[in-house]
């Protein structure tokens, strides 16, 4: 699995592209839906197996759950938005993206069993058909004993630097956008 920081670099792009002044809510938000899914962690405490469908990157790593997750946000955290409305659709779509999100990095790593994409429906787990990024452990220790600096070089690569790169595009985009509009809007007032 890719870092929370990984996850929540991503989700971060996702928002300033999505994003239109929002606020600490929906940041707060985003983030939680792109890191939600490890929640199945957890369960390994239980005495849950890796492999079963309670266990990590299975259900929890499923269409159905991150589904459920967005309308469980949109309704309960964003009541000020008019039920059914364009608006209320836009930001279940945003959110389920974001935990898509968490699902498609996952699916990219070089370890694990996979992802239960399908789940509950479907027990097979699933990867994509190019998986550079490394798989990470899950305690923090463990990058101190096993090979962290190159699970960090390989979110560095595939996740950190194409984030970082969008948000400044994003940024000159806008910025180009904000100057034109000035232009135009002194050229009107003469």
């Amino acid at each position: 699995m890719p870092t929370v920081i990984s996850h929540s670099l991503v989700a971060i792009v996702f928002g300033k592209i999505f994003s239109k002044g929002t606020g600490t809510k929906f940041w707060i938000f985003t983030i939680i839906c792109a890191i939600l899914p490890d929640i199945d962690v957890l369960t390994r405490y239980f005495g849950v197996p890796y492999g079963h469908i309670l266990g990590h990157r299975g259900l929890f790593h499923s269409i159905m759950f991150v589904l459920m997750i967005a309308f469980i946000v949109v309704t309960t955290g964003f009541r000020e938005i008019k039920h059914l409305s364009k608006k209320w659709w836009s930001y279940v779509a945003y959110f389920f993206l974001i935990g898509l999100s968490h699902i498609i990095l996952d699916a990219m790593t070089s370890g694990g069993m996979g992802v239960g994409l399908f789940m509950p429906f479907d027990s097979v787990r699933h990867f994509l058909p190019y998986r550079p990024i490394r798989a990470s452990p899950f305690r923090i220790i463990s990058f101190f004993e096993s090979d962290g600096v190159q699970i960090l070089v390989s979110e560095l690569i595939w996740t950190w630097i194409p984030s970082v790169a969008i948000i400044i595009i994003i940024w000159f985009i806008k910025k180009h956008k904000s100057s034109k509009n000035i232009v135009l809007d002194n050229t009107h007032s003469k």
